[in-house]
Formats: C-alpha cells, sequence, structure tokens
C-alpha cells in the first residue's frame, strides 16, 4: 500500500476520538487521557452516541456527520459489531487515517461469516481511508508530544522506532526501555494490520531523518514478498533488529502450512531476515543490548575479542560463551605480551583473557588499555570488573572512559553485581561507552554486532560471474509443457535427470529396467558392482520420505556382484515397495554403476515452495545415518556464489567437507555451483513446485546426483526476491561504429566492468553525473550501485564485446529510484566520453521511461548542473519541462508519464510541485 497517508498517522494536526466517555474503564477515555496528558497540541473532537457537551473538557457530538471539520486521524474504540460502518463512515466523510483500538475483531464475525476484521480492511478500501489496526496499542510520537494510546505509560523522545504486533508485548518494552533510558522517535503496533502493514510503516521510517535504528516485533509476516522489498531498503541505511516471536509449532499463533521437505516454519524467517539484512535477536532483552552495541560500537574492523577481568573467573565466563556463539579470541602481539608483562605479575598466562588480577587498579586498567591500543591485532575490548574491598569502582570506571577517549577500540564493559555497580554503570552511559551486567550478556551483545556486519556483507558482496543468465533451455520447457499436457503433475526419474543434464548438473549414467530379467541383462552388460533401484509414482516426487508417513524403507541395493544377489534384491525391493506403497503405481527398476564416494560425505540439495514465501533452495546432509531434517538448511532465491556458500557453511556437512576433502575448495565450489544452478531452475521454470537430488556426492573427479525427483505445480511459483529481469534485455547497433550493444538490466557481477566505467570518465562527466569531482570509486561505493533491488529501483546498462580483449565493457548506464507509493522517480545518466554522438543516451533514456511509465509511475525528475548543455539538449528532446531551481542552484527536469487517477495522488504531487 506505501506510505499514503502516514503523515496524517504519525503528524495529525487533528484527532478524533470516536467511543470516549469519561468512564474509568472506557478505551477512548484511556486514549483521550493520554493525548492530553502528553500535551497534544492539535485540535481534538469526541464521537460519542449520548452526544455529552464535552469528555474530559474536548468538544463532543454524537455523530460523525456531525463533525464540522475533517481530522487528520480518527481513533475508533467503538464495539466491535459497529467498527467497519464507523470506518466507513470515517472514510467518506474525507478523514485521511484511523486507528481501531477495538480488539476481538478476528473472533467476532459479521452476517457472511468472516472475521469482522476482514469487514474493517473492505471498508479502507472501498473509501480509501488508511486504517492501523485493528487490536492496535495505538502510536506515540514524543517528539510531536502525540500519545495516542492506551499504555500505562509515555515514551521518552528518542532516534529508535519500534513496530510490534502485540499490545501486551509493547506495555511492557516501553516501560523496559524507559528504565533504561532508551527512547523512540516512533512507537506502535499493528495489532491484526487489515491495512498498514509492516512494510507501509518500514517504508516511512527508512525515509525519516529522526530515525536511527529500528526495531520489529514479528508474530507473522502476511506480504513476505513487499516486506522483503521495504527491509532491504531500510537495512541498507540503519540497523534494523527483529524478535520473531512463534519459533516451534506449540508457540504458533498464526498456523503456517509447511513445504514438502520442511518440518518447522521458523527457519523459513531466518533465512528472510538474514537475505533483508536484518539482525534477529531471540528476545526483548536481547534487542536492547543488540541496539546498545550498533548504536554506540563503531564499526568492526575485526571480528576477535580480547578480554580483560581482574579474576580468572569472569574471563573463562566470557570465553566459553564467546566459543558457543561461533566467536574468536584475538590473539595478543609478542609486543603487547611483553609490555603486559612488566605491568602484571610474573605468573600471568602471557595469553588472552588477560588476568589483571584482584587488586588491579585505576591505573593498571589504563595501561592495559592503552597496551592494546597499539597492537594491530585488537580492534574490539571486553572490560570486566568484579568488586573488591581494595578499590572503587567508579574510580576504575573513571580510568577507562578516559583511557579509552579518541582510542581507535571498540570497548564494551562488565560490570559484575548490582548493587555497588550502579554508578559506575551510570559514568558508562553518560560516556557513551555499552555496559552490560554479566560476561555471557556482553559477549552475546558483541557476537549480535559481528553477526550483524556478516549480514551487511552478504548485502554488499560483488559476487564471481557463474550463473549464464542467456543460457537456452528450451529442451527443459519442453519436457514440463508435455508432462502436463498428459496430465501428470511429477516427471519420471529419466526426464528429471534430462533436465539436470540441460542444466549441466553431472548425474549418474543410469539404465531403466521393466523387470528383473532387464535388470540382468544391464548387469550382464556391465559386468562391475551395480546399484539397483525401485521406482514407482510417488517416488517421482520429491521429500516424499519425509512425509509419505511409511518411515524410511529400503528403495536401493548397494554393490550387487552377481545374478543371485540382483534376484534377491528386486524380490526384496518389490516386497517392501508393495508393503509400504501398495496403490503407488510401479515403474520398473534404475540400474546404476556402484560409485564409492569419498569419505561417505553426501549431501541433500532441492527446491521446495512455501505457500506464503514462495520458492525455496534447501541444503544438508543425506544418508539414512543423519537426521536429514536438523541438518537442513534455507536460502532464497535467486542465489549467487556468495548466497551459495553461504547457504552451505550453516549445513554440518560443510565441516566433513572441510575437514576429509582432498580438494575442499573445489569441492565446495562444486556444490555451489549446483545451489546457484538449482536457484536458477526455478526462477526459469516456475511451474516446478519441489526438486530434490539426494544423495548429491563426490568422485575423485567431480559432483553427481545420484536420485532426482521434480514434481509440478497447478500455478507458477514467484520468489519473493525480485529475479534479474531477462525480458526487459535489448541489442541495438551504434549508428556510426556498429558496434552491438546489449542494453539490460545491471547485475551484481557487473562490479568491475562498471567500476572500469566510472574510472575511465573525464573529469567533466565525472561533475555532471555527481555534481563534485572524484578520482576514486571504491568497490563498496560501486557494489551498492549494481546490487540493487529490481523491485525498487532500476538500472539499464550498455554493454558490448570490449574491442581490444575479453569481456564485456560498460558503455553508459542509466538509473531510477522510484518511491514507495510509485508516484515519482529520479534520474540520472551517464554515457562514456567516447561513445558521444552515437545516440546512446537517447536510447538509455528512452527505455527507462518506456519501463517507468509501464510500472504506472506518475512523473519522472532529475536535476542537472546549468552547465550541462548535452544533457539538457537531451531532456528537451525527449519532452521534459526544464526550470531554473535559484535555491538549489540547478536546473530542474519533469517529465509526465502518467497521470494521476486518484486524490491522494494529486495531492502528493502537488505538494512535491511546492
Amino acid at each position: 500500500m506505501g506510505t499514503r497517508y502516514l503523515e496524517s498517522l504519525f503528524n495529525p494536526s487533528s484527532i478524533v476520538v470516536v467511543g470516549a466517555s469519561e468512564r474509568a474503564d472506557n478505551l477512548g477515555g484511556m486514549v483521550l487521557r493520554n493525548l492530553l496528558g502528553g500535551s497534544y497540541p492539535g485540535r481534538m473532537l469526541v464521537i460519542n452516541q449520548n452526544s455529552y457537551e464535552s469528555v474530559h473538557g474536548v468538544p463532543c457530538v454524537g455523530r460523525v456527520s456531525q463533525m464540522d471539520f475533517s481530522p487528520e486521524l480518527a481513533i475508533v474504540c467503538t464495539p466491535p459489531d459497529t467498527v467497519p460502518k464507523v470506518v466507513r463512515r470515517l472514510g467518506k466523510a474525507g478523514v485521511r487515517t484511523a486507528m481501531v483500538m477495538t480488539g476481538g475483531m478476528s473472533r467476532a464475525h459479521s452476517k457472511t461469516g468472516q472475521p469482522l476484521m476482514y469487514s474493517v480492511g473492505e471498508a479502507a478500501r472501498e473509501t480509501g481511508i488508511r486504517v492501523l489496526g485493528p487490536n492496535t496499542i495505538g502510536v506515540m510520537v514524543p517528539a510531536r508530544s502525540l500519545n495516542a494510546t492506551y499504555a500505562h505509560m509515555g515514551a521518552l523522545p528518542g532516534k529508535v522506532a519500534f513496530v510490534g504486533q502485540s499490545g501486551s508485548v509493547a506495555s511492557g518494552v516501553v516501560d523496559w526501555a524507559f528504565a533504561r533510558g532508551v527512547g523512540f522517535s516512533y512507537f506502535l503496533t499493528l495489532g491484526d494490520s487489515m491495512d498498514i502493514d509492516h512494510d507501509d510503516l518500514i517504508d516511512y521510517l527508512a525515509q525519516d531523518s529522526q530515525t536511527r535504528a529500528i526495531l520489529l516485533h514479528i508474530e507473522n509476516i502476511p506480504n513476505p514478498r513487499r516486506f522483503m522489498s521495504a527491509v532491504r531498503v531500510a537495512a541498507r541505511t540503519k540497523p534494523v533488529i527483529a524478535v520473531k516471536s512463534g519459533r516451534v509449532p506449540e508457540s504458533e499463533w498464526f498456523r503456517h502450512e509447511l513445504p514438502a521437505g520442511l518440518n518447522r516454519s521458523d527457519p523459513i524467517y531466518d533465512a528472510m531476515l538474514q537475505r533483508a539484512g536484518v539482525l534477529r535477536v531471540d528476545g526483548l532483552g536481547q534487542m536492547f543490548d543488540a541496539l546498545e552495541t550498533l548504536s554506540r560500537m563503531r564499526p568492526l574492523k575485526r571480528e576477535s575479542l580480547a578480554i580483560m577481568a581482574n579474576g580468572v573467573g569472569p574471563g573463562v565466563l566470557a570465553v566459553d560463551r564467546l566459543a558457543a556463539l561461533g566467536g574468536q579470541l584475538a590473539t595478543l602481539s609478542q609486543t603487547s605480551v611483553d609490555a603486559l608483562a612488566e605491568i602484571l605479575p610474573p605468573y600471568w598466562t602471557r595469553k588472552n583473557p588477560i588476568d589483571l588480577n584482584y587488586d588491579a587498579s585505576p591505573e593498571l586498567y589504563a595501561k592495559a588499555i592503552r597496551i592494546l591500543a597499539k597492537d594491530p591485532d585488537v580492534s574490539n575490548v571486553l572490560i570486566m570488573y568484579s568488586p573488591s574491598l581494595t578499590e572503587d569502582t567508579l574510580q576504575i570506571a573513571d580510568a577507562v572512559v578516559q583511557a579509552v577517549k579518541g582510542s581507535r577500540l571498540n570497548v564494551f564493559t562488565c560490570w559484575l553485581g548490582q548493587s555497588t555497580v550502579m554508578d559506575a554503570r551510570d559514568e558508562f552511559y553518560r560516556a557513551g561507552v555499552p555496559s552490560f551486567f554479566s560476561p555471557e550478556k556482553a559477549v552475546m551483545a558483541f557476537m549480535q554486532h559481528v553477526n550483524h556486519q556478516r549480514v551487511q556483507r552478504l548485502l554488499g558482496e560483488t559476487p564471481e560471474s557463474f550463473t549464464d543468465h542467456f543460457a537456452d533451455h528450451s529442451s527443459t520447457r519442453r519436457i514440463i509443457v508435455n508432462v502436463k499436457r498428459s496430465g501428470r503433475n511429477h516427471l519420471t526419474n529419466n526426464e528429471a535427470r534430462q533436465i539436470l543434464g540441460d542444466y549441466q548438473i553431472n548425474t549418474v549414467p543410469t539404465v531403466y529396467c521393466d523387470d528383473v530379467e532387464e535388470v540382468l541383462e544391464a548387469f550382464a552388460v556391465e559386468r562391475r558392482p551395480v546399484d539397483v533401484t525401485l521406482m514407482h509414482q510417488r517416488a517421482c516426487h520429491p521429500f516424499m520420505e519425509y512425509q509419505s508417513g511409511q518411515g524410511r524403507y529400503r528403495s536401493t541395493v548397494h554393490g550387487l556382484t552377481n545374478e543371485n544377489d540382483i534376484i534377491d534384491a528386486c524380490r526384496q525391493l518389490m516386497e517392501d515397495y508393495q508393503q509400504h506403497f501398495p496403490e503407488s503405481g510401479f515403474l520398473g527398476f534404475a540400474v546404476q554403476r556402484s560409485y564409492k564416494h569419498i569419505d561417505g560425505i553426501a549431501f541433500s540439495v532441492g527446491i521446495t515452495r512455501d505457500p506464503l514465501f514462495g520458492p525455496l533452495v534447501v541444503c544438508g546432509a543425506a544418508g539414512a545415518q543423519i537426521n536429514v531434517m536438523t541438518d537442513r538448511q534455507i536460502a532464497l532465491p535467486p542465489l549467487n556464489m556468495v548466497l551459495a556458500r553461504e547457504l552451505l557453511r550453516r549445513t554440518y556437512m560443510y565441516r566433513l567437507l572441510k575437514e576429509f576433502s582432498t580438494q575442499p575448495e573445489r569441492d565446495i565450489r562444486a556444490i555451489c555451483e549446483v545451489l546457484i544452478t538449482l536457484s536458477q531452475i526455478v526462477i526459469d521454470q516456475p511451474e516446478i513446485r519441489g526438486l530434490e537430488i539426494s544423495p548429491l556426492m563426490f568422485d575423485n573427479e567431480r559432483v553427481l546426483a545420484v536420485d532426482v525427483a521434480i514434481d509440478l505445480a497447478d500455478e507458477p511459483g514467484k520468489p519473493i526476491i525480485q529475479p534479474y529481469p531477462r525480458e526487459l534485455e535489448e541489442w541495438i547497433v551504434l549508428p556510426k561504429s556498429g558496434r552491438r550493444v546489449i542494453i539490460r538490466p545491471v547485475l551484481a557481477e557487473d562490479e568491475p566492468a562498471h567500476r572500469a566505467f566510472h574510472e575511465h570518465q573525464s573529469p567533466e562527466s565525472i561533475r555532471y553525473r555527481f555534481f563534485q569531482f572524484r578520482k576514486h570509486f571504491s568497490r563498496e561505493d560501486v557494489a551498492q550501485m549494481v546490487q540493487i533491488d529490481y523491485d525498487r529501483e532500476m538500472v539499464f546498462i550498455a554493454n558490448a564485446p570490449r574491442e581490444d580483449s575479453e569481456g564485456e565493457e560498460t558503455l553508459g548506464t542509466v538509473r531510477v529510484w522510484t518511491d514507495a507509493d510509485n508516484l515519482r522517480c529520479e534520474f540520472a545518466v551517464m554515457v562514456h566520453d567516447k561513445m558521444k554522438g552515437e545516440g546512446l543516451g537517447v536510447a538509455l533514456m528512452q527505455k527507462m521511461i518506456d519501463y517507468c511509465r509501464a510500472r504506472g509511475t506518475m512523473e519522472m525528475v532529475g536535476n542537472v548542473l546549468p552547465e550541462n548543455r548535452p544533457m539538457l539538449q537531451l531532456a528537451e528532446h525527449l519532452g521534459f519541462d526544464i526550470h531554473y531551481n535559484r535555491e538549489e542552484e540547478v536546473m530542474d527536469l519533469r517529465l509526465v508519464l502518467n497521470e494521476p487517477e486518484k486524490d491522494w495522488q494529486r495531492e502528493r504531487l502537488a505538494k512535491a510541485h511546492h
């Protein structure tokens, strides 16, 4: 839905409270008292059917039709059965936004039998009013003196936004935050979110300059695609920390239909939040600990940690927790060890963690910090103190604060205890140094910082090129079309292998036999040990072993070396099949040469489809002696080499591969290539519902798919992350040079060519594009240019084969950023200096204009320096309105793409024009 009218929710000039009275337990009365107690400065009105003269001193009328003005925000606190009618009347009266605080609407039903909350959503859509709720606690904006909630206390002003789903949890959060001195820019809950949802609010908060961090409490995500698109944008500019409740089936309030091959929904949320750049924490306490480290500590240059304390015990506790969380201790340089030896007792351990001894003085703490500050291998230091009779806790805290001023070190502290160390903790708070109550909490907060940076790096790393986005897979298309025409929803084993072969995934050669006699004939040809598998219709569906309810049964016999063994094996397989799957049609036997794979390392990889989150790529262990479901990890397509390695790294089998493979890097890359290919298959062939390769194993040279199963869905699946839009590719021929140029959307793999393009431009071209001279573009700068969300922005590049070497070069680029409501997009274009006069700028701009017009964007705008005559001539040629902006000293360009159809669109555009 976007950010339409959200300004009326967060900064209303007038408010009407519907259903308020002076009764002590009246919900509307509670909200009104909080508004008055918070000194809300705007105009207020109450609607109550009893037509009181006033409620708590605020004027009152009896009906919506009696309002003498149109309030920006309505707060609805009436009985459930009246709410849809009230919302509809408010919308028709011109009210832009409503908060429905009434609860129980998911359990109360309308005359049609559906819960009343859906009737509220229908009323909002019919009248155009935006609705927060039902069952919301309301909204607080402390900096604007707005407390439109029924919470028991107000929030402190601050730079953190909190968006929750539970009013009860939110009440605890605001109380907890007040005690810790944490203030909020915005504080609200979604409730049943029939209209305004996470993605709308995240879009708004991402653009808000007063919000430095976003905290999310999530119970469910109704629209993962919109959520993912919004939160990826926000997470690039400010920390986003989330608590997702309902980790196990017993605690899921919203039941989740599980996809094939998975037994829990929580790993799907894990994969989505990680891909979006969100730091997921395990509870509200961890949320605020993580907020403290992310907001007070600088970005980490290293992930290792040095620890010092006035005793062995606290250091050991911290190291144990660090190891359990996958962290690493910093290694002290010999110079640091020698310097510390001069100030510490002779029996100290000469390693990290550093024991300063029970009687450590303020001066000793300060000296140790200064020594570590000179160590190039130390970047992060946890400083701990346990109260003692010999020293004053506040003096030591003050010494630490003074020692770390101006230091390059990231320092955080843990003053153990409670009653005697509170003054010291206050000292750290005033100095901006994170401080924690226990070693475990301190280390956990540090590792959350580490994990957040890892997730952010995944967003910013440039993958090496592997997937051929332009390959022809028409043979796979024909197989799928023929299968659907035959009325089947699954592929035969042979058809599935053909698809893997079309995508260059190696499979074990297989002979298909109708009966035992043909199996013996195949063995006679092979004359070496073989594996025999019985095939039937249900086995053609992926992940059936985990959802058939039949338990594991033997479908393959390995290492058969003579005819008698083969006959016995076929008989036993047939008996097992008839016992477990008597109604599943028999399809024959498959015979394969027995392969000996490396040290028993075998993977199960594949694709499954979630009803809500779309296609998922899975990876983990295979084999009867392994808990396959425990090791199965999930990622969202599309994948590149960086994301595939991260998916593989999370599996237990990755550690075995690193330890036992003779060529681990080769084998890791081979697995990653298969994972990337699977993600490409599900994008190219959206009818595929599930695909399982099990096992995927190694011989001495390569990775091999031993068995594969593929089934199809009735409707095509769509990833929640927009994949590369191949349909937008276009070839042109330049009129002067005759070079063939492809104009296409940018890929993350284009970073090297994109960087070279910018660095070979003239200083004048750079100044025209960036409004300043720039001599250098870092890898991170260019990575942000090419790693885009195709849902939110678009970059078209013009590439051609290099004339002097292999590979492609970038000759031009055009980019647009589109607002969350798809009203306006801002463009920027640049063409290589050597391409001037080829018409490439016109081609790029016209393609972008056509693309934005087709998306329904209303206007395209841009800014150009007055002396940039070529760009101004191009804009005039394309039909832009051009005006001089005296305040900014630039030329404002505007092109109307589509006419607005709704009043709110016209209002927003008119406001933007002024």
